[in-house]
């Protein structure tokens, strides 16, 4: 009975060393998980990221008050213009001939003028001999009110007809503009962003000067530009004019292109319930021509920069009860060393203390390596049954 009691007991203890056996094993794999890096030295950059839009400098919507075919306009969208030069040229003939009808009205609202005039005092002379003879009581009362009331009738027509004349030359003012809009120069040196009329096609012209006119194409200055960035109100009171940017586009993934702030909107707007702020971003890279308008731009605000400081990832810094630090990894095993920590980016993060570049330190796993309250209760219940045992 006693032998079979103790074949029992060690056939226990023996499928309990075997247990115990494969859950050391098991740690040992997880040591195997350990993730480590090592403390670097360097330059912390801290950025806001934004998106945007690319837009030029000036952008300008060239119109034209003049009617008619258009009969040369030979360039295209991406060609450049110079300030000045002629892009589009319009058949002249319709606007010479309305310039010629408002010369007409001129002349007809000058002569109109002159012969109110002659009117006015030839009233003035009947009204003064009318007043004269009244006073000789040669005429009754009435002729000398109708000679009062045709000479004040007189000087109303004269100021009608100095209005006419007025009207007539700003008639002939816009028509001589419209026939000069026949030869439509370029507002300033630039491109062609987008055309809207073509060789062939008539235009009408518009009926005065307030009128919009016909848009014939779109230039902007391409020499200067910029990015409309949007900045999450959480962010934009750590940005400023004159810092630095980093823009890039996914047109050029792997090119990138300098900046600097230049503008901050005063004034916020929602979008998608989220209040932004438009951050004006001048490029001013050497290969910013590579840049279109409308391209969405990925760009980086730097808000400050750390210099020549220890560097660890950002979860290798972690909290120990009221303590802040990291573990080292010395000899295969995790040591822990208080640190303070500082700025971060949420890759890298400052640290200052009893660290050093080049040392090795655990990022991740570390939980994994040490033995928890279940294997340590384990082990010493292992042990009691191997002293009962024996």
């Amino acid at each position: 009975m006693r032998k079979t009691r103790l074949w029992a007991m060690t056939g226990v203890m023996v499928l309990f060393a075997l247990f115990y056996f494969f859950r050391t094993d098991n740690g040992n794999n997880n040591l195997k998980e350990i993730r480590t890096a090592l403390i670097s030295k360097g330059d912390l950059r801290i950025t806001i990221a934004a998106t945007g839009v690319v837009t030029p400098y000036i952008e300008v919507e060239v119109k034209s008050k003049a009617g008619g075919e258009i009969v040369r306009f030979p360039f295209e969208e991406g060609d450049g213009l110079k300030k000045g030069e002629v892009a589009v040229r319009l058949d002249p003939e319709t606007e010479k001939s309305r310039v010629n009808q408002a010369r007409a009205d001129l002349l007809s609202a000058e002569a109109g003028l002159e012969k109110a005039r002659i009117m006015l005092k030839d009233a003035e002379l009947k009204e003064k001999r009318q007043t004269s003879l009244f006073d000789d009581r040669v005429v009754s009362r009435q002729d000398l009110d109708n000679a009062v009331i045709t000479a004040e009738k007189a000087k109303s027509d004269v100021k009608i007809a100095e209005a006419g004349l007025i009207r007539a030359r700003e008639t002939l003012k816009e028509a001589e503009d419209r026939l000069k809009d026949t030869e439509i120069t370029a507002p300033l040196s630039g491109t062609i962003l987008k055309k809207f009329a073509e060789e062939g096609q008539v235009i009408a012209s518009t009926t005065s000067s307030v009128s919009e006119g016909t848009l014939l194409f779109t230039m902007a200055d391409l020499g200067r530009i910029y990015i409309e960035a949007l900045v999450d109100e959480t962010d934009i009171g750590r940005v400023s004019p004159g810092q630095e940017v980093t823009v890039t586009v996914d047109a050029y993934p792997e090119k990138s292109f300098k900046g600097n702030v230049v503008r901050i909107a005063p004034k916020g707007r929602v979008e998608s319930t989220i209040t932004v702020f438009e951050v004006f971003i001048e490029v001013e890279d050497k290969d910013r021509s590579m840049l279109r308008p409308m391209m969405t731009a990925n760009v980086e605000i730097l808000t400050d920069l750390r210099k020549d400081v220890l560097l660890v990832p950002f979860e290798a810094v972690r909290a120990k009860g009221d303590e802040t630090g990291i573990y080292k990894y010395v000899n295969k095993e995790p040591v822990w060393t208080p640190v303070r920590s500082g700025m971060g980016n949420g890759i890298l993060t400052e640290i200052e203390g009893d660290a050093g570049a080049g040392e090795e330190i655990v990022i991740s796993g570390i939980e994994n390596s040490m033995p928890g309250p279940g294997q340590a209760k384990d082990a010493k219940k292992g042990f009691q049954l191997f002293g009962r045992g024996r």
